[in-house]
């Protein structure tokens, strides 16, 4: 079995179409607390509002004792299992997890549970893991699986454009000056994960549409034989947006699929509404 958690921001059709378990982020808004069900419990839609009305959200880890539970039920069945995880770099999911693995593997030494740290989040976790399931699906081990994934993660390429510096500033991802003055600027950072999986800012564009063709042409310019690949295209509750970047990569560069996905509450509580994002196989970064 290959689980995963629910900061891959796969949509939930997805999800059920590869079999996957899914582990779900818990996050608050308002003073209520949910788990990450792929907007099931709370639609992004209303997730978004509330963050524009001026609530914000906050977001926690994955208890540790899911890990355990999850792991324990895996080695009890004799089911090799191989979790796929969120970016250690700005988690400490994938730590949490190997915690819980030592403790299983003391008790059943002889289970089979693989843990994978993505170095990816939001739409670059989720077409990593899209693409690994597709190949467990498809008969390969999980052994198999676990080499993939470690071999070709450094070809994966995520980038992404926010729309609110506030809430960059607020989780301590863009000083406080500099937030003020992009927003006085109209100024667009341009962000991506970079190959130890850490946020990184590439640099600033000026206006909205400029920072969407950015995209589209770091598409155009990096994707690896583009006519043959699955890409993902993210957004946070900016439907035309991500339209709007679809139809500019296929003027430039029409991909082989698009996976269409929505940015979830545990990673839009740090990129807020607006942000937008373009995930392609290229060359290593």
């Amino acid at each position: 079995m290959i689980i995963i958690d629910s900061c891959s921001d796969l949509r939930a059709d997805l999800v059920e179409e590869l079999g996957v378990e899914v582990l779900r982020f818990p996050f608050a808004i308002d003073g209520s607390e949910y788990a990450d069900d792929f907007g099931a419990s709370l639609s992004h839609a209303d997730f978004y509002a509330a963050m524009r009305s001026g609530v914000y959200p906050s977001t926690m880890q994955i208890p540790r004792q899911t890990f355990v539970d999850t792991f324990r039920r895996h080695a009890e069945s004799g089911e090799p299992a191989l979790y796929l995880a969120f970016s250690s770099a700005l988690s400490g999911t994938y730590d949490i997890a190997w915690l819980a693995r030592q403790e299983v593997l003391a008790e059943y030494p002889d289970a089979e549970i693989r843990l994978v740290d993505t170095k990816a989040a939001s739409a670059a976790e989720g077409l990593l893991v899209y693409e690994a399931a597709r190949r467990w699906r498809e008969g390969s081990p999980l052994a198999d699986v676990e080499s993939w994934v470690t071999a070709e993660r450094p070809r994966l390429n995520g980038w992404f454009i926010v729309d609110d510096l506030e809430t960059l500033r607020r989780g301590g991802r863009l000083p406080g000056a500099v937030a003020a003055a992009g927003t006085l600027l109209d100024i667009k950072p341009l962000l991506h994960v970079s190959a130890d999986g850490r946020l990184e800012m590439k640099r600033s564009i000026r206006g909205r549409h400029k920072s969407i063709r950015a995209l589209a042409d770091l598409f155009a310019e990096r994707a690896t034989d583009p006519g043959s690949q699955t890409i993902a295209v993210a957004h946070g509750d900016c439907v035309q947006d991500a339209e709007r970047l679809c139809g500019l990569i296929a003027e430039r560069a029409p991909a082989h699929e698009v996976l269409s996905l929505d940015v979830g509450p545990v990673i839009g509580t740090h990129t807020g509404p607006g942000m937008l994002a373009v995930v392609f196989w290229g060359n290593p970064q």
